[in-house]
């Protein structure tokens, strides 16, 4: 299947077709596709196939992915479905490092379930590279007045768990 005929597919109206679709892309996806797995995932209410583009999402293997993870991450149109995608990211284990202020943004701005997902993918780091170590330790602690109580201890934790994942650049 070439891309166009995948693309396609995706639009049926048949569930049979873009489940079909989905299995091709879970074993011989590419990354030019994911945007519009994606932008599936947020305008069908067919749990069956949610549940597919899921599995597709936390199974992802292809460091390529990332970025288009991120911009969707970013991308306000897709609230309603930021809580897979943000799990999809620590589920996944691809390496998310270079984009940890967009983790500590949703940790921000997110209520605690969520905030609790971004948490655990910058957990999931080996280390942080010192120069976004220092931005996100910034945002973090100027947002601690404004993060709801049930998030608080949680904000604290991840500002240590940043620190102590903090490239030493003297090494």
């Amino acid at each position: 299947m070439d891309n166009n005929e995948i693309i396609k597919n995706l639009r049926s109206n048949k569930t049979s077709v873009v489940q079909e679709t989905l299995q091709y892309i879970s074993k011989e996806g590419n990354k030019e596709i994911l945007d519009k797995v994606i932008d599936l995932l947020h305008s069908t209410s067919d749990t069956i196939i949610r549940d597919d583009i899921i599995k597709i999402l936390e199974n992802l293997k292809n460091q390529d992915c990332v970025p288009s993870l991120i911009q969707a991450i970013e991308n306000p149109d897709y609230k309603d479905i930021l809580s897979i995608l943000v799990s999809a990211c620590w589920k996944n284990g691809l390496d998310f490092n270079r984009y940890i202020e967009v983790f500590a943004d949703v940790f921000i701005q997110a209520d605690f379930q969520l905030a609790f997902d971004a948490f655990t993918v910058i957990d999931s780091f080996e280390d942080i590279e010192a120069g976004l170590a220092k931005t996100c330790l910034l945002r973090l602690e100027n947002s601690v007045e404004d993060i709801k109580d049930d998030k608080k201890s949680l904000n604290f934790e991840l500002i240590n768990l940043i620190e102590t994942k903090k490239e030493n650049p003297a090494e």
